[in-house]
């Protein structure tokens, strides 16, 4: 068995690696910017490890990625960090200090994972069949696109709904992780990444981010080695990921007002290939007149420090700490399905960022939403010290759902792999409401247990391997 439990490197690139993490020091505002690369590379060294799960990884650096923007956008527009609220500072501390607490049950959950070797791993894909993995995502595919055309019309139905689409991500992994453990169908997998991102501009909440997140999931998940020309690929790789957010932030206005006809609602009214049409012309503008303007938007909407550090500003001088009061609130709502409470209002984001930061901000009425981000949230109802208990509860719940998902969804790991990926991904956002959160838990919690507890088997009888597949194979 491989006995390695961590990802290995060479010397050069742990020097590398250090190296990048200390040079912060020397930036205006270096002591932030430290720290955030201090807590990110030592939350990816303890949650990345050889051929296991890497969803809390991938979750992890996008919780950083909404932190870290707010010290850029200071420093590209050459200012102190507080300038736009004067906690952002504190904000951007106790941000850190709260991934420590959310990672910290799920830290020690993966250390208790058992080890897989590389030749454990595929023996234990070469039970299962491509194929036949391939047809669930496909149905699933179908299936979902209908419904996801739907889930906002039956509110009551919506977080469900919603739950039940990511099954089609479940089959996404499983395809994935068999594609490269038994190096087979992996044209046929990459046309289906492209399917997925390009077919995700159609979407009014540009969803064609997902399906690279999912590929880090599954990629990650591989990784047992890094050296230096691994570092610069992913360099490259984040250099594109930035001019394509570049790209979208320029055109992103212009382009929803087209997908939902300036009308006040998050949908889209145009087929796919005026959207696409659209959105083709529109890039071929923002390239001619160049993405310099909108480096600011793009590092304003990414960071979600800034709402945090608001209500700092307001809580508790302008009001008091609600000791539970929204989290209370926001379990109930979630807990209570629509036809008890026919008078259940819809959630409005909005009205809560509003109350809590002072800006006052559309809602949903006019079709938008500005959230808090459940950090916050947390801070407004327990303070900045028990707020941590609040994170460190939370990473408990998600450190117990992992546990068992992972063991007792099936006999077969990769199969419990991509099960826990498609769960988890959801909770990915630094920025999330938590309401929605709560609500997208016990959502998921449903959908994920019916489907291991009613179709588990079925589902992996019908894409394990048969003699039959055998017989295929050797003819051929």
């Amino acid at each position: 068995m491989d006995n390695k439990t961590r990802i290995i490197s060479d010397e050069f690139t742990k020097l590398s690696i250090v190296g990048l993490v200390v040079v912060q020091l020397a930036l205006a505002n270096g002591l932030y910017l430290f720290l955030c690369y201090a807590v990110l590379f030592f939350l990816m060294y303890n949650l990345s490890q050889p051929y296991k799960p890497a969803i809390f990884t991938v979750v992890a650096i996008n919780h950083m990625v909404q932190i870290l923007p707010g010290i850029w956008l200071a420093n590209y527009l050459d200012k102190d960090l507080n300038y736009r609220a004067i906690y952002t500072e504190k904000a951007t501390v106790l941000s850190l200090i709260g991934l420590l607490f959310l990672f910290a049950p799920l830290i020690y959950q993966q250390n208790k994972i058992k080890r897989l070797s590389l030749k454990e791993f595929q023996t234990q894909a070469n039970r299962l069949s491509t194929n036949r993995t391939l047809n669930c995502y496909l149905i699933a595919l179908a299936i979902t696109s209908v419904l996801t055309g739907v889930a906002f019309l039956y509110s009551g139905f919506t977080q469900i709904i919603l739950s039940v689409v990511k099954i089609k991500w479940f089959f996404f992994l499983l395809f994935g992780y068999l594609v490269f453990l038994k190096k087979e169908k992996k044209t046929v997998f990459y046309l289906l990444v492209a399917f997925e991102f390009i077919s995700g501009f159609y979407s009014f909440f540009s969803e064609f981010k997902t399906v690279i997140y999912y590929l880090a999931v599954l990629l990650l998940g591989f990784v047992s080695n890094i050296n230096f020309k691994q570092l610069a690929i992913g360099a490259i790789g984040l250099f594109c990921m930035v001019f394509l957010g570049l790209m979208w932030t320029s055109v992103k206005n212009d382009y929803r007002a087209f997908l939902n006809k300036g009308e006040a609602k998050q949908s889209t009214s145009v087929s796919k290939d005026d959207a696409l049409d659209k959105l083709l012309e529109l890039s071929s503008e923002s390239q001619e007149k160049g993405t310099e303007g909108s480096t600011k938007v793009f590092l304003e909407r990414l960071q979600y420090t800034y709402h945090f550090a608001k209500a700092l500003e307001r809580v508790p001088e302008v009001i008091p700490f609600q000791n539970g009061a929204n989290w209370l609130e926001n379990i109930e709502f979630s807990t209570t399905p629509r036809f008890l409470n026919p008078n259940k209002p819809v959630i409005d984001n909005s009205a809560k960022t509003t109350k809590y930061t002072g800006i006052r901000y559309l809602g949903t009425k006019q079709g938008v939403s500005f959230s808090l981000g459940y950090f916050a949230e947390f801070y407004i109802d327990f303070g900045q010290y028990l707020m941590m208990f609040g994170i460190l509860f939370l990473g408990f719940v998600y450190a117990k759902l992992y546990k068992y998902f992972l063991t007792s969804s099936s006999d077969n790991p990769i199969f419990n792999y991509a099960l826990v990926g498609a769960f988890f991904f959801e909770f990915a956002n630094f920025e999330i409401d938590g309401t929605f959160l709560t609500g997208r838990l016990f959502a998921s919690i449903v959908t994920f247990f019916a489907l291991t507890y009613f179709f588990g088997r079925p589902l992996l009888n019908y894409i394990s391997v048969k003699n039959s597949d055998n017989k295929q194979q050797e003819g051929v």
